[in-house]
């Protein structure tokens, strides 16, 4: 009996140091990083960031609302589009993460750089635009542009001298002037009675945005799906050409915007004279127009 004691009480004395709490060695993690930064406006649409955070972080990385991403102590951001973005500023350290944030106010767009279609259109100052006093510079035919529905004929600067004194002003900071010379050439869908030079005045209501005014304009680089350069002129009542001639439709009310795709731009290395040959597809065909430029 004496030894079945002895082993009872070894055996709750095992049990008992058994539930005993047991804690291993650890390493304190230390506490968390304090994020924080400071934000330094370079130009209009470049910001510097630079991280004042404490706590000895060993990673640092950079989140802003228009997707841009960075890591490092501090980070140069391009925003293109004016408009107000949140930057986040996310630290780490043994302890764990923290984040401070901020809002950044872009005021303007981002004027693009003057090459291609954009130095050929304004000469990176301004140029002025007027339709060529040639045969076929006013055109319209079908959609594959096999044949010639109409086109207008080599005496068109004399058969509508109120069109082709119209001036299409494009300037690189992405603004285009139309001036009508106070006169334009009017057609029934503007509510005049028949086709003919009229002053500008014939233009009421909404149709009045045909008239002259200063509109914008952006250029899509061929690439991808666009095939050719295109113009997009912005802004109601904006176009080339003829009024009427959209994406899509022959129109009687001015649109919010147009695209015309470029077929050729030349410039004559003897005179500086610019020509480009422009297109809309207005849904049952095409509607070509060739400009030509001041030296």
């Amino acid at each position: 009996m004496k030894t079945i004691a002895r082993f009872l009480s070894l055996a709750l004395l095992a049990a008992f140091a058994a539930c005993q709490p047991f804690e291993e060695d650890k390493t304190p993690l230390g506490a968390l990083p304090a994020a924080s930064f400071t934000v330094t406006m370079i130009d209009s649409n470049t910001v510097q960031l630079q991280s004042t955070a404490t706590g000895e972080p060993f990673m640092y990385r950079w989140e802003v609302s228009n997707g841009a991403l960075a890591e490092g102590t501090e980070a140069t951001v391009e925003i293109t589009r004016a408009g107000t973005y949140t930057v986040k500023h996310f630290v780490f350290n043994q302890g764990g993460m923290s984040v401070d944030s901020a809002e950044v106010v872009i005021y303007r767009d981002l004027v693009p750089p003057c090459t291609g279609m954009m130095e050929f259109l304004s000469d990176c100052t301004e140029r002025t635009w007027k339709l060529a006093p040639i045969a076929g510079s006013l055109w319209v035919g079908p959609l594959d542009g096999s044949q010639t529905w109409w086109a207008i004929g080599a005496t068109a600067a004399t058969d509508r001298p109120c069109a082709y004194n119209d001036e299409w002003i494009f300037r690189a900071d992405g603004s285009v002037e139309y001036d009508t010379k106070g006169d334009i050439w009017a057609e029934p869908y503007m509510g005049v009675a028949a086709a003919g030079c009229e002053p500008e005045s014939v233009l009421t209501g909404t149709k009045a945005a045909w008239g002259s005014g200063t509109h914008a304009f952006s250029l899509i680089p061929a690439g991808g799906s666009v095939a050719r350069d295109q113009i997009q002129m912005l802004g109601l009542g904006a176009f080339i050409g003829l009024p009427k001639a959209t994406n899509g439709a022959e129109v009687a009310v001015p649109v919010n915007s147009i695209t015309y795709d470029v077929l050729s731009a030349n410039e004559d290395a003897a005179t500086g004279v610019r020509t480009m040959e422009i297109e809309v597809n207005w849904g049952g065909g095409l509607w070509r127009f060739t400009l030509r430029s001041n030296p």
